[in-house]
């Protein structure tokens, strides 16, 4: 019988340095939503890699971030909590980044633990920025590696993994070999709706919508969607439509053509726009979706 080998790997850093994308690129398909705007993964994303004899359970987090809501506050403990229950704590940040008072804060996440130092985006820097950046955070922790990355362009993945790999120790597997993650079925079409929309809405209004399901019927090759979208204020409301509800059938139609590839069928999607006013402090509001302990 073939000894086996584990490891949970947390994945942390500030909101938007591309821990999303770096989880996509090690487990080799899409398993986090990734947009241009920060604070796109709002919970705890399990990713599962299983390779030989070694399987290695990703965590991507919440950025970690001065938090405004309760949501917020939600999000830090998430990111935290699975820090504390790792193996491996890889801190990603930039290249070109200096240390802010976030990344001082998440150094003490990684006492305890292997860690690893990533300096993502080396593709959109000069070589003097990785530099600068390596040099910077040695001064603040005696990282046990420090790998430099492009998670969009793959470049150093591999190199990464394989730290990884070497890093597991004797287990066994936490997962059947073919998962990919954890992520339920009603999660998966309520974040893909949430991605679009980061997407396609401005700056302000993303943050302030979280996705129901209402319904979920599957018949032979027909699947039938509904979601609802809610958002904190009548004018949000105005925009998710949009004049004549033409943003709304922007909005459904990208989170169809999504589950249409997902399901490799057809998908009829209906989607409800609702207010709930400031459920982002709402303690009942941030149960319904999910965000509590």
């Amino acid at each position: 019988m073939m000894e086996t080998k584990c490891a949970f790997v947390t994945l942390i850093g500030r909101p938007n340095v591309g821990k999303s994308t770096l989880l996509n690129a090690l487990i080799g398909q899409k398993v986090s939503i990734v947009s241009p705007k920060p604070q796109t993964t709002r919970r705890k994303v399990t990713g599962v890699l299983t390779e030989g004899d070694t399987q290695l359970v990703f965590f991507d987090t919440p950025g970690l971030h001065k938090a405004k809501n309760k949501l917020g506050v939600y999000m830090d403990d998430i990111a935290e909590q699975s820090a504390d229950g790792a193996d491996i704590v890889v801190m990603v940040v930039e290249s070109g980044d200096e240390v802010r008072p976030a990344e001082r804060r998440m150094t003490g996440l990684l006492t305890g633990k292997k860690n690893i130092l990533v300096i993502n985006k080396i593709d959109l820097r000069p070589k003097e920025d990785i530099l600068s950046t390596i040099a910077a955070f040695r001064e603040i922790f005696p990282f046990d590696e420090i790998i430099p990355v492009s998670a969009y362009k793959k470049d150093g993945v591999d190199i990464l993994k394989t730290v990884l790999k070497n890093a597991a120790r004797p287990s066994p597997f936490f997962y059947d070999g073919d998962a990919v993650t954890d992520m339920s079925e009603q999660e998966m079409i309520c974040e893909t709706a949430r991605e679009k929309m980061l997407y396609l809405l401005g700056e302000e209004v993303p943050h302030g919508i979280a996705v129901s399901l209402s319904f979920l019927e599957k018949k032979s090759d027909i699947v039938r969607v509904g979601i609802d979208i809610v958002c904190e204020r009548d004018a949000h409301k105005a925009i998710i439509i949009g004049k004549g509800g033409q943003k709304l059938r922007e909005i459904g139609a990208a989170v169809r053509r999504e589950l249409e590839f997902i399901y490799d069928g057809k998908v009829y999607l209906e989607c409800f726009v609702k207010v709930r006013k400031d459920w982002r402090n709402d303690i009942r509001s941030l149960a319904t979706f999910g965000f509590s302990e």
